[in-house]
């Protein structure tokens, strides 16, 4: 008989060991939250946009004439983006033109003996000698450390270089020759922005 009443009593624990553990793992189970775990898909840019991220790649072009051909101006380099072309054209072999171009972008530099003039800004006084007028500039300084001026007028979509000399005028033709900007009409400030960068990479070599 006690062997008996062991046997019940060892059954009765295990009835209740087995009950707590299915309890408890319900009670927890209903307790805990279930996290969503979204995997979100990594997208691969087109090789366009690919290109369009990167920037352009940096084109050094030499240019200008020697001093044997008889002019003073410099022999010259200029870093221009790979989206810009360039292009060299003469008549002789007294004259140069660098032709850089983007789009209906365009930044010429011609070497030739030509004259010069003063270049007059707002307050600036009269001068009787050749001048041209601007409206406007922007300051551009060279790799070389020459300090020039992005000449123009108000809302105007041409520009000329004018270079500050010895007694702090400014004159053209700069020293690596005369320099022109030409712009569409609809032309943005990025643009100019990124002119003014390739202007400021001049340097005499």
């Amino acid at each position: 008989m006690d062997k008996l009443f062991s046997i019940f009593g060892k059954v009765i624990l295990i009835v209740i060991v087995l009950g707590s553990l299915t309890y408890g793992g319900y009670y927890f189970g209903k307790q805990t939250k279930i996290t969503e775990v979204r995997v979100v898909p990594t997208l691969t840019p087109t090789p366009k946009e690919q290109a369009s991220l990167k920037p352009a790649a940096l084109v050094t072009v030499v240019a200008g004439l020697a001093k044997s051909a008889g002019l003073s101006f410099d022999q010259y380099s200029i870093v221009i983006p790979s989206t810009w072309s360039s292009k060299k054209e003469s008549q002789t072999t007294m004259d140069e033109k660098l032709i850089l171009t983007k789009d209906d972008y365009s930044i010429t530099i011609f070497q030739a003996a030509t004259g010069g003039a003063l270049c007059l800004y707002p307050n600036d006084a009269e001068f009787e000698g050749p001048s041209s007028k601007f409206e406007v500039f922007t300051i551009i300084t060279t790799q070389d450390l020459r300090t020039l001026r992005r000449s123009g007028d108000k809302n105007g979509s041409a520009f000329t270089i004018c270079q500050k000399s010895v007694d702090n005028s400014y004159q053209q033709p700069t020293n690596y020759g005369h320099i022109s900007i030409k712009l569409p009409a609809n032309f943005t400030p990025e643009i100019l922005t990124e002119i003014d960068s390739i202007i400021s990479s001049l340097k005499k070599i």
